[in-house]
């Protein structure tokens, strides 16, 4: 299991994370150089702005499961973080598996009827407002970055759960779960 959490994080932090940040960079360089040819040459791309939203929004789809593996992305905490710092430590780490397997169920559910929705969009060619820009790709990187997430959860639940239940951190190596010692 570790030597497969170790080639996810991989697979998550050098090939999504470097091409969610490339994406990013293009989108914003686009953006500036949009301005440059609004205000300076009185033109722009008609399917600039097109462009540059949807590359974002992809750029933040693709970068789901990365945060949530680093357990930056957005997480309500209050019950948990309480929990540890009354000394019930173990029972946080049960809160946060139960918390992380919802998660994953939802990330399985979101693709049950995100991949049809997907499909349809491609087979009927629908576009983006400048009519240039498909929109079926930036679905299924909506799905990718999604699915990500959900494995993600899934490597969470385990590892949590392995900690509520014997206090054993599977990946040690992994940064840091938390402040709190068992």
């Amino acid at each position: 299991m570790n030597q497969l959490y170790r080639g996810w994080r991989f697979l998550q932090d050098r090939i999504f994370g470097t091409l969610a940040a490339v994406t990013l960079f293009c989108a914003t360089l686009l953006a500036v150089i949009e301005i440059f040819r609004r205000y300076l040459f009185g033109q722009t791309f008609y399917w600039g702005q097109d462009a540059v939203t949807y590359f974002l929004i992809a750029a933040t789809f693709l970068y789901f499961g990365t945060a949530q593996a680093q357990r930056t992305h957005l997480a309500v905490t209050v019950l948990p973080e309480w929990l540890m710092r009354s000394g019930r430590v173990r029972f946080a780490f049960a809160v946060r598996a139960a918390a992380s397997l919802l998660g994953a169920l939802f990330a399985l559910a979101f693709i049950w009827w995100g991949l049809p929705a997907a499909e349809r969009t491609m087979r009927i060619g629908r576009m983006t407002e400048s009519m240039i820009i498909p929109l079926w790709p930036f679905q299924y990187v909506l799905l990718v970055g999604i699915a990500s997430l959900g494995v993600t959860l899934l490597f969470q639940f385990y590892r949590d759960f392995l900690l509520a239940l014997t206090g054993r951190d599977p990946f040690p190596w992994d940064t840091p779960h938390d402040d709190f010692e068992l």
